[in-house]
């Protein structure tokens, strides 16, 4: 995980692992300005209590703001959601793969008072150790009036539909 010019790194354990560095992540940063701030404005212009606008919108300030790069090649790299939130408010375009836009939008959703999860799905039925191996990860949004969960992943962006069919397995991970 990137904090401020440090880079942490371990021995990558797979997705719970991961999962727990994000789910960490969002939560350490929902309290941030920066991160709220970067709500706020995603969401400026909408009604009150329009909580599905709101997820959308937060969802789509990415889209407009990131673009996608994959982590390095031996390294699964986290970055924190506040220097994110941070790079974006001083007019940066930051670099992020599915792990660090998952937390980012997790991470705002709850500085909005949403309830938000992780899901990590594999297109392979691939395995290591017996272990499932799973090669992405989005987010959802609990919409509170309907109960059900909104897909917002800016990676698979206008193709999130086709994403969906091509998913062997999926886990779903809590965040709060």
């Amino acid at each position: 995980m990137i904090t401020g010019d440090k880079v942490l790194q371990f021995d990558y354990r797979g997705a719970p692992q991961t999962i727990e560095v994000m789910r960490r992540a969002a939560l350490d940063s929902q309290s941030n300005l920066a991160v709220r701030q970067l709500a706020e404005a995603a969401c400026a212009r909408l009604d009150s209590k329009d909580y599905t606008s709101e997820y959308l919108a937060l969802y789509n300030l990415l889209l407009q703001t990131c673009r996608y790069m994959r982590d390095p090649r031996t390294v699964e790299l986290v970055r924190a959601p506040y220097l994110v939130a941070q790079e974006i408010l001083q007019g940066g375009r930051p670099s992020l793969d599915c792990d660090d836009l998952s937390a980012m939008l997790a991470a705002m959703i709850l500085a909005v008072g949403g309830s938000v999860r992780f899901v990590t799905v594999a297109f392979r039925n691939a395995f290591f150790n017996g272990a499932r191996q799973y090669s992405h990860v989005f987010a959802q949004a609990l919409e509170p009036r309907t109960g059900l969960w909104i897909v917002l992943d800016p990676v698979a962006a206008e193709k999130t539909n086709d994403m969906m069919t091509r998913i062997k397995a999926a886990a779903v991970w809590p965040i709060a």
